[in-house]
């Protein structure tokens, strides 16, 4: 046999011999894991950053002062049902940020209408990612009219005003994974009034206290 026909037969051999079943595997894997990556990184892009709570809550609230204010200082509780809404964006998987706005309203003893809504920037922290628990606070406006510190107009004249207001609480979402969720929380909301004369007397470091319990719808 000559060397050029040597040469032939060996390229003929090596185009002949099969692949090896690693180098198949890999292969065949690559677009597999390339199209996998892809969907991940497309739902990743696709999914929404909108953070958005409506629900309503159940709230015990009360008016309280520093100084000479009736009734020792404080009113009478009053029992309501009050509704909440947040709207704003997903920051992180743990974080949303957003606007607050709570309107409660009420009667006092005497038969005066009272409304208080408040207009709040608010955050929501998830310090566990397995889990449901968050934390939630916020600072901005409350719109307060006819708020009654004691229990009577006679005592005190009802009082519309605006005021800092203030909530912080916490609670616990439920299919937190899904497009629209659901969550239990509690929360207390102060509206600080400050001082002002009223009947003429001067009242110090007026404040309107509301604790809430509530469950609320949750779509992102």
């Amino acid at each position: 046999m000559s060397l050029r026909g040597l040469a032939a037969g060996l390229v003929a051999l090596a185009c002949l011999t099969p692949v090896p079943a690693g180098a198949q595997a890999a292969s065949s894997a690559s677009p597999s894991a390339s199209q996998s990556a892809g969907a991940d990184t497309a739902t990743a892009a696709d999914r929404s950053r909108m953070w958005i709570v409506v629900g309503g809550t159940t709230t015990t609230l009360r008016g309280d002062c520093q100084e000479g204010c009736p009734a020792h200082g404080t009113g009478a509780y009053l029992h309501t049902g009050s509704v909440l809404a947040v709207g704003g964006v997903r920051v992180n998987p743990q974080v949303d940020a957003g606007l607050e706005m709570s309107w409660v309203p009420s009667e006092t003893k005497d038969g005066q209408d009272f409304r208080a809504t408040f207009l709040l920037a608010t955050g929501q922290f998830r310090p566990f990612t397995s889990h449901g628990f968050f934390l939630r606070g916020g600072m901005g406006m409350v719109f307060v009219r006819n708020f009654v510190l004691g229990e009577s107009e006679e005592v005190m004249p009802a009082i519309t005003s605006k005021a800092l207001g203030l909530t912080y609480g916490a609670g616990w979402g439920f299919a937190r994974r899904s497009r629209v969720g659901f969550e239990l929380f509690g929360a207390q909301h102060v509206a600080a009034l400050g001082d002002f004369q009223a009947g003429g007397v001067n009242n110090e470091n007026v404040l309107a206290n509301f604790w809430s319990l509530g469950a609320a719808i949750v779509i992102r």
